[in-house]
């Protein structure tokens, strides 16, 4: 081998080992590049992503927030049928009240209470005296129940239609009713 062909191998040698450093250089970069558009989408997902997980974390807010004031709003209806039904008992109470106030007043009041102590015995009595007894007092009994039951239906009626009334007035507001009056 002459010294020709030695410069020629080792030109040779460097231009291969120079290409191959090369083309490693290149590779390092292409994957470089590649990483750094993979990381660049990364983090684009990952924004979306802290985006998303804050838009839910906002709604979770809202949904707590809502359930607080439907719990506030419940309790508040709670204490408003409360004050409803409180006011349903004074009225009952007034009603009760006039209608022992009518009682006292009315002479024949004591007189439909004696009937029903006559009518307690009167049913004990026909335990006595047989079944053929029992139908007809029973039939006097229920006549006389739907008669006071009409009576006493009329006088609730009556009754409520002048608390209406009276609460009406009070609150300024009138009904079709009232205005025929």
């Amino acid at each position: 081998m002459d010294t020709g062909q030695l410069v020629l191998i080792i030109v040779v040698a460097v231009v291969v080992i120079a290409a191959v450093i090369a083309a490693v250089v290149i590779g390092r970069r292409k994957k470089a590049e590649v990483n750094h558009r993979r990381a660049e989408e990364l983090r684009e997902k990952a924004q979306e992503e802290a985006i998303g997980a804050h838009q839910a974390k906002a709604q979770a807010a809202q949904a707590e927030a809502n359930a607080l004031q439907a719990e506030a709003e419940a309790s508040r209806l709670r204490k408003d049928a409360e004050r409803h039904s409180e006011k349903a008992d004074e009225a009952h109470g007034r009603v009760e009240e006039h209608l022992r106030h009518a009682d006292k007043l009315d002479p024949n009041a004591s007189t439909d209470r004696s009937a029903d102590d006559r009518r307690v015995s009167d049913r004990d009595r026909t335990d006595d005296r047989g079944p053929g007894n029992t139908d007809r007092v029973n039939d006097m009994h229920d006549s006389r129940d739907a008669d006071r039951a009409t009576a006493s239906d009329r006088s609730h009626v009556a009754e409520g239609e002048r608390l209406t009334r009276d609460r009406s007035r009070r609150d300024g507001s009138t009904r079709e009713d009232d205005r025929n009056l």
